[in-house]
């Protein structure tokens, strides 16, 4: 028997006729038909983010030792960063000549900035040595090696736009080198990222980075170890990569998925298709559908589930749900509705919609997997359960 569980991010919303209550998808709803739709409280608190998410998907979360989205960054990108580094996830973001900040993402713009990663590159202050890689988007990867590092600092990121970028500030004493380090690396790449005549070919100018989550290598709990199940992940985006990789999942890298609504879709089902043959379960991830919500692009995102579903039909062809284990989920909701109705921050703490089905599950009688099915289901379960409430079931 092989396993799929396929993970749309973002993919719950609020309101009605919600994207997914509203796509034509009928792969997905067979899934539901065959077995059970509930829902699952990941246990977000202030705020819902991917990473966690995904670790209790997968059912390996531990909060004594979670790592931080930095490290986890980093994994995804392929770096291996040491015992005493600090790692860093960020944004090239824009500031305006009155150095306000103007744009948290540039713009969502990638133009140039592989290379303006590369100029920063290996970038030396104070003797602490700077690796830095382009990831997702506008998202950036740093890696801090030296002495006296610490990860106990106060990200400069103000998450709202319109004021001056604040300093990176120390939670204890022992951090503040680290935080007058990271004031200086910010100052310098202001002034070699404006003087790059790449600038010019963007709509807004990555200027800056934003340093917003921190982190230090830790071991994460074994996927395989826990679950008798080799597993397998494709997906485009690195912080995605970078969590499989600390659950010791193997990851594939598949030309053309950008993590964007012009993801390579056939790519990633045929990389699907390709690693079943190898590989027990497979943590299929698809992010275009959190951009469309971020972008509030609502009927987007519900043709954009449209399309997921007509090219996952054939990896379900080739492994018939009647002999194989398949879970439909979303690691956390994210609002599309259109900001007079929904003014704040677009990620939402709600339980999420789980459909699952192969043999030995029970029907429910449910007959579509979206957020209203999700709330009648047959079961509310919490944070890290999902794997093993399945498991249960399908190996009964």
């Amino acid at each position: 028997m092989k396993y799929v569980m396929l993970v749309l991010d973002g993919a719950g919303d609020r309101g009605k006729n919600t994207p997914l209550c509203m796509a034509s998808k009928p792969n997905m709803d067979s899934i539901a038909k065959k077995g059970r739709v509930g829902l699952l409280d990941i246990g977000y608190k202030k705020g819902a983010d991917s990473d966690v998410g995904y670790l209790n998907l997968l059912g390996c979360y531990d909060k004594n030792e979670y790592p931080g989205r930095g490290y986890l960054a980093a994994l995804g990108v392929g770096l291996k960063p040491g015992p005493d580094d600090v790692c860093i996830r960020g944004n090239f973001a824009t500031l305006n000549y009155k150095g306000n900040l103007m744009d948290r993402r540039a713009g969502r713009e990638e133009t140039e900035l592989e290379y303006f990663a590369e100029i920063l590159d290996g970038m030396e202050i104070d003797g602490v040595r700077f690796t830095v890689r382009k990831c997702s988007g506008h998202r950036v990867v740093i890696v801090m090696k030296g002495e006296n590092l610490s990860h106990r600092i106060v990200p400069n990121d103000p998450k709202k736009t319109g004021v001056p970028l604040p300093q990176v500030k120390a939670m204890e004493g022992h951090a503040k080198f680290t935080a007058s380090v990271l004031n200086k690396f910010s100052l310098r790449v202001n002034k070699v990222l404006s003087k790059e005549p790449g600038q010019k070919k963007r709509r807004l100018p990555a200027n800056i980075i934003l340093i917003r989550n921190v982190g230090i290598r830790r071991e994460g709990e074994n996927f395989q170890g826990k679950f008798k199940l080799k597993g397998l992940c494709v997906a485009g985006i690195t912080i995605a990569k970078g969590v499989s990789r600390f659950v010791n999942l193997d990851v594939v890298d598949v030309p053309g998925a950008t993590g964007r609504e012009d993801t390579n879709l056939r790519g990633k089902m045929d990389a699907t298709l390709k690693g079943l043959k190898r590989h027990d379960f497979v943590f299929l991830h698809v992010n275009g559908t959190d951009i469309l919500s971020h972008d509030r692009r609502r009927g987007e995102k519900r043709d954009f589930i449209g399309r997921i579903d007509r090219e996952f039909g054939e990896v379900m062809e080739a492994f018939p749900p009647e002999e194989n284990c398949y879970i439909l989920a979303c690691d956390h909701r994210t609002v599309s509705l259109g900001r007079s109705y929904w003014p704040g921050y677009e990620h939402t703490t709600d339980p999420v919609p789980i459909a699952f089905c192969g043999p030995g599950v029970k029907p429910d009688q449910r007959v579509r997997w979206d957020e209203g099915s999700g709330r009648y289901g047959s079961f509310f379960i919490n944070r890290d359960e999902l794997m093993g409430f399945v498991l249960k079931q399908v190996r009964a």
